[in-house]
């Protein structure tokens, strides 16, 4: 019984979040050990949190793997995102105490982003900043540096669906969690490849991994429904 309290807590949690009308909760206070913010967040909105801490595992997929070998580029993570020791992902943190909360355009700010070094073209590509975007479609998206010029502001680098996201939710022994959210390679992020090495980009609408968010909070009946206490 309990755990079907805290799995149908955590899905109303995730829900309200991906349909919450902006500025009705804040985050609330971190633990007393939790690492303070480093970054500040890009457009600033007193947005609102899913949870206040936690970490997200990105896992990237066998095909978008195969092309960036294919085509000569090199992965690295820019800080505090960080590489898994095979290569074949990355983690980053999540909530208010990494700086991120949802803006005044439906996103969630992530400190960090990724790097790829293209050794044909020589170019290299900035992602960042970066965002998980919950409306009014959910996806990962960044900001596009090249050879540390800005040439776009913002690309939607992979998409998925509210009922993707909800598909995954579990509870799990410190929180709850979203279980390998799908994100799908965008034309914006093939086209941007090609347009900028003459290669062809990944293939649109292939999988470019998965997301798996760990919510290090348990919502509970006293609080509001994106888990945070109500004012």
């Amino acid at each position: 019984m309990r755990m079907h309290r805290i799995r149908r807590s955590a899905a109303v949690a995730i829900a309200a979040a991906l349909a919450l009308p902006l500025g009705l909760a804040s985050a609330s206070a971190a633990p007393a050990d939790a690492p303070r913010a480093t970054a500040v967040q890009a457009d600033p909105f007193p947005g609102a949190y899913i949870s206040p801490w936690g970490d997200a595992d990105v896992a990237i997929s066998d095909e978008t793997l195969d092309w960036l070998d294919r085509e000569g580029f090199t992965l690295d993570a820019i800080s505090p995102f960080t590489m898994d020791a095979d290569k074949r992902g990355f983690s980053m943190p999540i909530g208010s105490t990494a700086g991120d909360g949802l803006d005044s355009k439906g996103r969630i700010f992530y400190p960090g982003g990724l790097k790829l070094h293209h050794a044909s073209s020589g170019k290299t590509f900035t992602l960042k900043p970066t965002y998980i975007r919950v409306m009014p479609t959910p996806g990962y998206s960044a900001g596009v540096e090249v050879d540390g010029k800005v040439i776009k502001d913002e690309v939607m680098l992979g998409e998925t669906t509210a009922t993707e996201a909800l598909a995954g939710a579990r509870p799990s022994p410190t929180g709850f969690r979203l279980e390998k959210v799908p994100f799908r390679v965008t034309q914006e992020l093939s086209d941007l490849f090609t347009e900028q090495t003459g290669r062809p980009g990944p293939r649109v609408g292939s999988l470019f991994g998965t997301l798996t968010p760990h919510f290090d909070y348990i919502p509970t009946n006293s609080q509001s429904p994106i888990g945070f206490p109500s004012f």
